[in-house]
């Protein structure tokens, strides 16, 4: 392994002529050039978003828009893309080369090593599409906040409030965003109507906190049993604007109360028995996109994806030369760990399926989840998952290298 980081070291002028060449040589004769490092991820995103998430409804979270979905899938296809390019071309590198390897003395293994870091820098020139997708849904384009249909608190929301007794009990009025943000939504809201307030019902604030992460809070309505024989009485609940958030789709609703022959006072208790709102529904796989301080542990990520890479790299282009049918069953094997690997799909769905084993035993899975908990939440990557990849890159470098240079001298004959 000394020879081998010792002759890396020695033709880092070489490795870097290469790696310059080959990045040119992408796009040579190219109106777009580097423009293409950005496009061809796009491209794959809609066909495999209209697959997965159109076709085949797959989502991250019960609470996670189309938007969210087509950014945590960019991640994955960015990370993956460049991963099994890496791996189909570094594969036959030696047979490609073989000229450079039988006339001349050449350093041979800098022929994957400069194929990875060719395409880590390529996926970097992509990388940044994720980042302004995060910017602009994160912190620019603001969700859309609406009302939901009210419902009696103590039923849930399968129990409508359209008719009230009073007395009856809390009548809750959802509130909710199109996305979950990374900051506190204030929404304000008005009611109006005939009934009137402190007399025919009691509500205990004038607007809503839905905190990071939320979707949804209730606020809560509470009739209050009088006998003035009125007869029946409305409550319009409207939604002001938000802030932090845009009104869209339904942002008024309206409640009637009935008599329900109480005596008066009934149901009013102390003010500590009436809670203002209602939170709602959590979902602890679900993370509003975000953009912090966690992005600088992106060279770590990168570093530790060239260890693994090459040292695939290393052994599978060694190991062609003996069985050349080893270049078609890696461009087979790519596929299948590809739809193996959750990236169009929640990890969770291969655990409830049962499968759980298998994101224990696939390193891509590791190293992906990482990109994403820095790119898109803003979150540090699972220590153990990225300590297990880190151990995983290690141990492939040093076999693939090992293997490799061993075979080094036979290069000329199985060539």
């Amino acid at each position: 392994m000394f020879e081998l980081i010792g002759s890396i070291r020695r033709n880092r002028r070489l490795l870097k002529d290469f790696v310059v060449r080959d990045l040119k040589a992408r796009y040579v004769g190219s109106s777009m050039g580097f423009f293409w490092s950005v496009v061809f991820p796009i491209i794959n995103l809609f066909v495999y978003m209209f697959v997965f998430r159109m076709v085949l409804k797959a989502r991250w979270s019960d609470f996670q828009g189309p938007y969210e979905v087509a950014i945590v899938m960019l991640a994955g296809i960015v990370v993956w893309t460049t991963f099994s390019e890496t791996i189909s071309r570094s594969t036959n590198t030696l047979v490609d080369n073989s000229n450079l390897i039988q006339k001349v003395v050449f350093p041979s293994e800098l022929l994957p090593l400069y194929l990875t870091i060719s395409s880590i820098i390529n996926m970097c020139i992509g990388m940044p599409v994720v980042i302004l997708c995060v910017l602009y849904f994160a912190y620019i384009s603001p969700p859309d906040a609406e009302l939901g249909a009210p419902y009696f608190a103590a039923e849930g929301p399968g129990a409508p409030a359209d008719v009230v007794t009073e007395g009856a009990g809390a009548v809750a009025f959802p509130i909710r965003i199109s996305r979950g943000m990374s900051h506190d939504v204030e929404v304000p809201f008005e009611l109006s109507g005939t009934a009137m307030r402190g007399t025919d019902y009691r509500l205990e604030a004038n607007s809503v906190r839905i905190l990071p992460g939320q979707l949804q809070v209730a606020a809560l309505l509470y009739p209050l049993a009088n006998s003035d024989g009125e007869g029946e009485k409305t409550v319009v609940f409207t939604l002001l604007k938000p802030d932090g958030a845009v009104l869209g789709g339904t942002t008024v609703r309206t409640v009637r109360l009935v008599d329900g022959g109480l005596e008066a006072g009934a149901g009013t208790g102390a003010g500590a028995e009436f809670p203002a709102f209602a939170p709602g529904p959590m979902d602890a796989s679900y993370h509003p996109l975000a953009m912090g301080w966690s992005l600088v542990c992106l060279p770590l990520l990168f570093v530790l994806q060239i260890l693994f890479t090459v040292g695939l790299g290393y052994f599978l282009s060694t190991f062609n030369l003996f069985l050349r049918d080893t270049f078609h069953l890696v461009g087979v094997g790519i596929t299948v760990w590809m739809f193996g690997t959750p990236i169009f799909y929640p990890a969770q769905m291969v655990e409830s399926a049962g499968f759980g084993w298998l994101l224990q035993i696939n390193p891509m899975y590791w190293l992906i989840d990482s990109y994403r908990s820095v790119l898109l939440f803003a979150a540090w990557p699972d220590w153990w998952l990225l300590g297990r990849f880190a151990l995983a890159g290690l141990v492939t470098f040093l076999v693939g290298g090992k293997f490799f240079m061993s075979q080094r001298r036979r290069f000329s004959d199985l060539l």
